[in-house]
């Protein structure tokens, strides 16, 4: 690439570009001043916490000359600025056409939602890898494709680490990847470009509200719909026991709508019955029957029973959209019905067993707001364990609204609580404890407030008894804690690992 591709492909207001630069090639783009380098294009992006106009200049410390802004930069003549109307949208355009458009030659499934993102995106990978194709995922867990695992900071990775994952996998031979697209994605335009053969509406919750997130809950509700209304994907597919799938749906036209419900809506593509409860052991599930509805036709017997190791209603639609996704893919019924019964997504609904509490069961889930903990508590509930012991935190940095839902939901629904450290960042871990505390009302139940979240999991295995259902919410698949900018180690299963031998003497 050269300075004359980023002038004939983005919004250029002025540039100042000196003449030796004309001739440079440009073999990376880059908006982190940290990674910068002479043979880059640095484009001074606006972030939620950052500005990167302030980083210019040590971008141009590490070597960098080309530059593209909002507005004019106190750098040195021999520094090229192109001044544009949106470095965020210029660097979008630039990422795709560097890495030649990977989307455009793969089968790109983009998936939308407050909850069940991650949950339908790596089962639907499993299940089509066990069917033999060639497949990547994107999302809250990282970066799989071909054995390789890569962690990303994001649920969906900026538009530059996205373009460079594609293309990657591309060139490795993947045909179909599975994307997790978050409502800030849709925003920050991080899937600018991809051309997406099926998008997915999971549900709507109030949730990444306030803050540096979105200001209103109108703003993340349009936001998520832009992947419906601006991505022509040639299969669509909804759930439609959600209040918010009309508005999802409206203006949508010309494309293959196929709709799910667990709610035994029949009007839908598929249509769940006869929900029920099931116990392995001590361990819950679901089992369903997946039926064929009046919509938009999908390849499967007008009535399959499903068996799946999560339980709850959640699961039934997870269940539904997935076996609808793997449908379109071509895989049959067959495979799709037999791999969902066995499969366990990390971090989601993850139960674990101790030898010292051979009758307790402990569940490590990703639930971090008030909808998804309030779902797999009521999941839990529903099996009648002795004693629920929830225990749990809220992310640094983010708004009371959802600590006061935290709380709420797990005074009304745990016996036991424990309020600990979730991922703090730069905020007082002990702060939002008491926030959370203060957000629940006075209750006999049983409320320890520890901090190290390592030791209120320690008090949880001390404390559980024979039938007692132990939540550890939040932290899910993630193998680190974020305090004061770092990402520090820490693995609840291996501390679970660890307590249960201090347990076992």
């Amino acid at each position: 690439m050269k300075i004359t591709d980023i002038l004939d492909n983005i919004d250029v207001k002025s540039s100042y570009i000196p003449e030796y630069l004309h001739r440079r090639l440009i073999l990376s783009l880059c908006h982190d001043s940290r990674l910068a380098s002479p043979t880059c294009a640095f484009f001074c992006k606006l972030g939620a916490l950052t500005d990167g106009h302030a980083h210019a200049k040590h971008a141009y410390s590490n070597g960098a000359r080309i530059f593209v802004a909002e507005r004019p930069l106190d750098l040195p003549d021999d520094a090229a600025v192109i001044i544009t109307s949106g470095s965020a949208e210029a660097l979008a355009k630039l990422s795709v056409m560097f890495y030649g458009a990977p989307a455009e030659k793969m089968r790109i499934i983009g998936i939308t939602g407050t909850k069940g993102k991650t949950t339908i995106a790596l089962s639907a990978y499993y299940i089509s890898l066990a069917s033999g194709m060639k497949v990547g995922y994107i999302g809250t867990n990282g970066i799989y494709y071909n054995g390789k695992v890569f962690e990303t900071a994001n649920t969906t990775p900026d538009v530059l680490e996205l373009q460079k994952a594609l293309r990657e996998m591309l060139d490795d031979g993947v045909q179909t990847v599975f994307i997790e697209v978050s409502s800030q994605a849709l925003w920050q335009r991080r899937v600018y470009g991809i051309k997406f053969d099926t998008c997915v509406f999971t549900n709507l919750y109030e949730d990444h509200i306030g803050g540096y997130e979105h200001p209103t809950f109108d703003h993340y509700r349009n936001c998520k719909k832009l992947l419906f209304s601006d991505f022509c994907a040639n299969n669509i597919i909804v759930n439609a026991d959600s209040p918010h799938a009309e508005y999802m749906l409206e203006g949508v036209t010309g494309k293959n709508i196929f709709t799910i419900s667990a709610k035994g809506n029949t009007d839908c593509s598929l249509y769940a019955k006869n929900i029920m409860r099931l116990k392995n052991g001590i361990k819950p599930g679901i089992s369903f029957e997946c039926l064929k509805g009046n919509g938009n036709s999908l390849d499967i017997n007008e009535k399959s029973d499903v068996f799946m190791a999560v339980p709850g209603l959640y699961s039934a639609e997870n269940g539904l959209i997935i076996i609808a996704i793997c449908l379109l893919l071509g895989i049959k019924p067959d495979t799709v019905l037999g791999k969902l019964s066995t499969l366990c997504v990390p971090g989601r609904f993850e139960t674990v067993t101790l030898k010292s509490r051979p009758n307790s069961l402990f569940v490590i889930d990703y639930a971090h707001n008030g909808a998804s903990l309030k779902a797999v508590l009521e999941s839990l509930r529903e099996y009648e364990p002795r004693r629920i012991i929830c225990l749990f935190g809220s992310v640094g940095g983010r708004t009371f609204g959802r600590r006061r839902e935290l709380g709420e939901v797990a005074q009304r629904l745990a016996d036991i609580i424990i309020i600990t450290s979730d991922n703090p960042n730069n905020e007082d871990p002990q702060k939002v404890i008491n926030d959370i505390r203060d957000a629940m009302e006075d209750t006999d139940k049983p409320v320890y407030m520890i901090p190290d979240r390592q030791e209120a999991i320690e008090k949880a295995v001390e404390i559980a008894e024979d039938g007692d259902f132990i939540l550890l919410a939040g932290k899910g698949h993630e193998t680190y804690q974020l305090i004061s900018g770092r990402r520090v180690p820490f693995s609840e299963r291996k501390i679970l690992e660890k307590a249960d031998i201090i347990f076992s003497k």
